[in-house]
């Protein structure tokens, strides 16, 4: 279905009563998505369901203003032109990612969730003050379905090419007014869609995951929920392709090309097998007592992941030909404390107050595989363990003026704290096996204090009609690589906004135009160093962020429903001056100072554009749902460099489907195809001085499939 962008609800023969409300909580408080003054898009669980949205990643597809890279498994999160491309274990994304309020800080666990699902809300720009330290970019929210007092049950299973198998089941049971449970399930697997020769595939997958949630409502004003999710990830690993340096006559790199495999992207030359392995168990709760003035609330979770990952890391240029992978393991354990206190909406002067902690333990143990003399050797090894802590106070509120205007404010306090220790080792004599490693302990420690706030005017031109200006920071702070320290990031935004109703509630047009000033962001670069390479992040100095994002929804009946969503966005760094290395065709390299200034923000496109059209046709015996939804994308830079050799092309990325509803029975049945272009997508590109090669990783090609349906 289309997308719910501040209310957007699902075509069918409901389009004659026009489009709904739908209640979003981003705000830390149920609301109207049109009553929220923030730019805000919402997509229903069912509506992705039907969408084959499983994945952060193919959430792209519906919502053309994110924009998400993979990087090691991880995912990288753009809204806006901000994101963080610093996946190691100090490193915070800069899209604030929570389920059910619960944050999740790696990348590699988002992906767990996206299964029987209420909604996703997505807000855009900085989320400082409500939800926190990590939402310069934004903040992305999946709420999961709650049981209910109505017995039902739902069942999928999906078959497609490359061998794919995915099946979703839900069953809700409640005992009592006071006592429900729901179960819910889902799998994908796919053979992979990289066929590696002799390694045989990558970009595959083999997850499985379960989810119950007790709901609890034992006397009057008091609801609960209680939520256990175990997931198991695996299957063919993302693939990382390595494609070999390129040198003119002079010995210099080449940028000015994309050197990718010609033709299809099913066959690549990878000498190593990916894999991945991810082991999740996640328990959430959220507790509510409403009293006559104030409602308490607590939630929290506890989350523990066994992570690994090997990618290949090979180098084939003509100073050095190694087999090689580079192996992630990772078990962090992560704990979320949340307490508010919200006073009633119906008052002059409506607030929200609340203490808010994280905690993650991460245990680190990653390193380099090469064969030698038969056998496989480690020539370098990391043995981490990492503390992240963050302890924060927030308040906002809400006061009417008059019925009609409002104005809002408020204020956060963070205090952030991260502390690694343990080694680095490498072979004394990497000729001699087995290997006598040299320990290089190392510890990093920082801490960083910083205030955030909100202040903005809400006012009602009509009962369906708003405008509201604010004013938004927001802060992620700073960390430390093998290599050097870095310090937090801000950002202060600008928004004005339009929500509007029209022709009888069949017609919304939403319309944000915003500046944001960024400083301090942080960049990650791939650099050589004494024992190979690595990662280095560096601040740039300020960075210009400033566009529009109308979006237009028009539900009428004997129609269908037409979604058009846009965005301008103009990103680019106004003071970046950082080292930059360039390597030699003999193996030399030289570094010199370069000012990025005027460069693209990775992942910044200019334009995006979503479009969707859909209806039910009368057949005989039943409906058929048809829909087709596209995406357009202008040409963009992975790299902050924005040298060819990091630039996705501009694409179209095109989701069509039709689906069968009889009128007896409780079955449906559906044929879809996705990436109708076979688009060549990149989910990731830049120069790996590590590998001395360009690497590249690639979205799903083309698939198609039908799935059948029973709903109780």
């Amino acid at each position: 279905m289309p997308r719910q962008d501040e209310g957007k609800g699902v075509p069918s023969e409901r389009i004659a009563q026009g489009i709904e409300e739908v209640i979003v909580t981003s705000q830390k408080r149920a609301a109207s998505a049109q009553k929220t003054a923030i730019s805000l898009s919402v997509w229903r669980g069912k509506e992705l369901q039907t969408l084959g949205i499983t994945n952060i990643q193919a959430l792209t597809s519906v919502a053309p203003d994110v924009n998400i890279l993979q990087n090691e498994g991880n995912a990288v999160i753009t809204i806006r032109g901000i994101s963080s491309h610093d996946v190691s274990e100090i490193g915070d994304p800069a899209v604030a990612i929570a389920t059910d309020g619960v944050y999740t800080n790696r990348g590699f666990s988002f992906n767990s969730s996206f299964y029987d699902l209420d909604r996703i809300e997505i807000e855009r720009g900085p989320q400082g003050t409500l939800a926190g330290r990590s939402a310069v970019g934004g903040a992305i929210n999946l709420v999961t379905a709650k049981p209910t007092n109505r017995k039902e049950a739902n069942a999928k299973v999906e078959f497609g090419n490359y061998g794919a198998v995915n099946s979703w089941a839900m069953v809700n049971i409640p005992f009592s007014d006071k006592v429900q449970l729901r179960a819910a399930f889902s799998s994908s697997y796919n053979e992979g869609y990289r066929d590696l020769g002799t390694s045989g595939y990558g970009d595959g997958a083999n997850n499985v995951s379960g989810r119950l949630t007790l709901g609890l409502h034992p006397f009057k004003g008091f609801q609960g929920t209680i939520t256990y999710q175990g997931t198991r990830m695996g299957g063919a690993g993302p693939v990382v392709y390595n494609s070999p340096y390129q040198f003119d006559a002079s010995g210099n790199l080449i940028t000015s090309i994309q050197p990718l495999p010609s033709g299809s992207l099913r066959h690549l030359d990878v000498p190593t097998r990916p894999a991945l392995s991810s082991l999740d168990h996640a328990l959430r709760w959220n507790f509510e007592y409403t009293l006559p003035y104030i409602t308490l609330t607590y939630l929290g979770g506890y989350s523990t992941t066994n992570y690994s990952e090997t990618n290949d890391s090979s180098s084939n240029v003509s100073y050095s030909r190694l087999i090689e992978t580079w192996n992630a393991n990772a078990r962090p354990k992560t704990q979320n404390q949340e307490f508010r206190i919200s006073s009633d909406q119906s008052y002059r002067f409506f607030w929200t107050t609340g203490v808010y902690y994280f905690k993650e333990n991460d245990s680190l143990y990653s390193y380099d595989d090469i064969p030698v003399d038969g056998v496989w050797a480690k020539p370098l090894i990391f043995d981490y363990q990492t503390i992240a802590r963050s302890l924060a106070w927030y308040a906002h509120g809400t006061y009417r003026i008059l019925p009609t205007l409002r104005i809002t404010g408020g204020v956060r306090y963070t205090w952030d704290e991260k502390t690694r220790s343990g080694s680095i080792l490498f072979p004394e004599d990497s000729s001699k096996l087995p290997y006598n490693y040299i320990v290089s302990q190392n510890y990093g420690h920082g801490s960083w204090t910083k205030v955030t706030w909100h202040a903005g005017i809400e006012y009602d031109i009509t009962s369906r009609n708003m405008a509201y200006f604010k004013v938004d920071t927001g802060y992620k702070p700073g960390g430390f690589t093998d290599l050097n320290a870095y310090n937090p990031e801000t950002v202060r935004a600008y928004e004005v906004g339009f929500k509007n109703r029209f022709l009888n509630n069949h017609l919304q047009f939403n319309v944000s135009g915003f500046w944001e000033n960024y400083t301090g962001q942080q960049v990650s670069q791939i650099v050589s160093n004494y024992s190979g390479g690595g990662a280095i992040i560096n601040n740039a100095g300020s960075s210009r962020i400033y566009g529009v994002d109308p979006s237009l929804l028009l539900r009428w009946p004997e129609i269908g429903e037409f979604n058009l969503d846009f965005q301008w966005l103009h990103a680019r760094f106004r003071d970046f001056a950082v080292a930059v290395t360039k390597p030699m065709a003999d193996g030399s390299s030289s570094t010199v100072m370069q000012q990025f200034a005027g460069n693209q923000l990775p992942q910044a496109p200019n334009y995006s554009v979503g479009a969707g059209f859909s209806r039910y046709w009368r057949v005989p015996s039943g409906r058929v749902l048809t829909q087709i939804k596209t995406r357009f994308q202008s040409g963009t830079y992975l790299y902050f460099t924005n040298e060819k050799d990091s630039r996705q092309k501009a694409y179209t990325n095109t989701t069509a489907l039709a689906e069968y509803f009889p009128d007896m029975g409780h079955w449906h049945a559906q044929i879809f195809v996705r990436n109708l272009e076979n688009s060549r997508i990149l989910t990731y590109a830049a120069e790996n001085g590590y590998a001395n090669a360009y690497a590249y990783s690639f979205a799903a090609p083309r698939t198609f499939g039908g799935a059948i349906s029973v709903e109780y």
